[in-house]
């Protein structure tokens, strides 16, 4: 009886959902849309999640599964890749995966700057790249999950096939070993001059080369999926994360003000020159009227980044060059006075940089958070640009 639950067991796919918590409710609809797949499959498959751990069972033992799971999806999203626990969970399943023992499959939940990522070196699912949560381009929910359950399927049954197909390599090898084993044993010829543990030699490397033949049939290797390539990815692989957000993000601020500056500082010589024309009995212009010119200056600037962000292009000029796009935390295109707020806390956070305090209370919001403080205060994420 306990050989028929190993062999269950060895034959069993375990799947493993890796997501943080806000990404809790995607994991349990993908569960719901694999049912099918996990009722029909040829071979048993066993799902985990940190969401859904049985009554009475140890947290954290249950959460080491994750250790043990032949297929684990990464649910790929900002917060998955902020969030500091998931983050060091997913450096030990990289090294499993760089010892080609797990394969990992990244699910797009919400776009973020996933290109920055090692994942980018994986196929990435649904296989067009649009988040689960992009409601411009799903026509519905369902639509969504079923894109991508129908690719994780598919990567299931590649790993069944070979898994098998290693199974049948293993076993002809297998035969031949002992073919030639069984050929090579004649009895030796006795040695007048030889002791006995000279003679009884053959016959142990004999008994050691049929106990590892024995342990290739009964374990043999496993295998990834036909469709992905053992790119092996660097395990501390954050940190260049957000060297590459931060200067993407660095360069497409400066752009914004080069560019998106050029017609506001117009407007503002327009003005002045207005001003200096129609006020006759003054011969240069007041503080308040150069307080009146500037404010309305600024005023106009995020005017036009509001629009833009809040347009089709989702993003400035500067954001626009650098493939960037805003959105709110659910994929959706932010609103003009949402977008015109951000940018007001974008400007306010720039010039924080300069002072001491508020710089210090920025930095210790960003390693608390890994997120920028307008973001926060909009709830906004800047993800890669995507084809719709």
């Amino acid at each position: 009886m306990a050989t028929n639950q190993s062999e269950v067991s060895t034959d069993t796919i375990n799947i493993y959902f890796l997501a943080a918590p806000e990404d809790e409710q995607q994991c349990i609809a993908v569960k719901k849309y694999l049912g099918p797949v996990i009722r029909n499959s040829k071979r048993p498959i066993e799902i985990e999640s940190d969401f859904e751990i049985p009554p009475g069972q140890d947290v954290k033992q249950y959460k080491e599964k994750l250790y043990q799971a032949d297929i684990v999806l990464a649910f790929i999203s900002a917060d998955f890749i902020n969030d500091d626990e998931t983050y060091l969970r997913t450096q030990k399943v990289i090294e499993r995966y760089n010892r080609n023992e797990t394969v990992m499959l990244p699910i797009l939940v919400r776009n973020c700057m996933w290109k920055s990522t090692p994942f980018v070196n994986l196929p990435f699912l649904p296989k067009n790249i649009q988040p689960l949560n992009n409601k411009q381009f799903w026509n519905s929910e369902d639509d969504a999950l079923t894109a991508v359950v129908t690719d994780i399927y598919e990567a299931i049954q590649n790993f069944s096939y070979e898994d098998k197909e290693e199974s049948d390599l293993a076993e002809e090898k297998v035969s031949e070993l002992l073919t030639e084993t069984h050929i090579e044993r004649t009895p030796p010829e006795p040695e007048t001059n030889g002791t006995a543990s000279d003679n009884e030699a053959p016959h142990v490397e004999k008994t050691k080369e049929k106990v590892e033949t024995k342990n290739v049939a009964q374990h043999p290797p496993k295998a990834k999926p036909k469709n992905i390539q053992n790119v092996a990815m660097d395990v501390d692989w954050r940190k260049s994360y957000f060297k590459d957000v931060l200067w993407k993000r660095a360069v497409a601020f400066i752009l914004d003000n080069i560019i998106t500056a050029i017609p506001s500082i117009l407007i503002a010589v327009v003005l002045w020159s207005l001003v200096s024309v129609l006020i006759t009995d003054a011969e240069d212009v007041s503080d308040t009227e150069f307080t009146f010119i500037t404010l309305f200056s600024f005023f106009f600037y995020f005017i036009i980044c509001a629009i833009f962000e809040s347009s089709k292009y989702r993003g400035t000029f500067g954001k626009q060059i650098m493939k960037l796009e805003i959105t709110d935390r659910n994929g959706h295109r932010v609103s003009f006075l949402k977008a015109f707020v951000r940018n007001i806390f974008r400007m306010l956070t720039a010039i924080s940089y300069l002072l001491v305090i508020p710089f210090i209370l920025q930095i210790f919001t960003f390693l608390k958070t890994k997120k920028f403080f307008h973001d926060q205060i909009s709830y906004t994420v800047v993800g890669e640009k995507m084809k719709r």
